[in-house]
């Protein structure tokens, strides 16, 4: 299948995953203490569930978000090594 994860032979802890991008490892903290935190209060499964999705969706998009802007600096990087001067950091006239 297209989507399948290929298979390493050694796979990183999310630990490993996590270390270049701490903000992303402290979110992931956040959700984790979130739980613990409405189950010690008595929430239903559906609440925990509700909060759990929506605290994922925000790290998705939070890493999506991330990779989009490595993926442009370095696009914005090759092309400068490319073709120098190509890209200016003037304003028009």
């Amino acid at each position: 299948m297209k989507h399948e994860p290929k298979k390493q032979a050694h796979k990183k802890s999310l630990d490993e995953r996590f270390s270049k991008h701490p903000h992303m490892y402290e979110q992931m903290q956040r959700i984790g203490d979130m739980m613990e935190e409405a189950i010690a209060n008595g929430a239903t499964a559906d609440e925990a569930e509700s909060m759990a999705i929506k605290q994922i969706n925000d790290l998705g998009r939070a890493l999506l978000t991330d990779w989009a802007i490595t993926k442009h600096q370095q696009s914005v990087h090759d092309v400068k090594k490319e073709v120098p001067g190509v890209i200016r950091n003037s304003k028009k006239n």
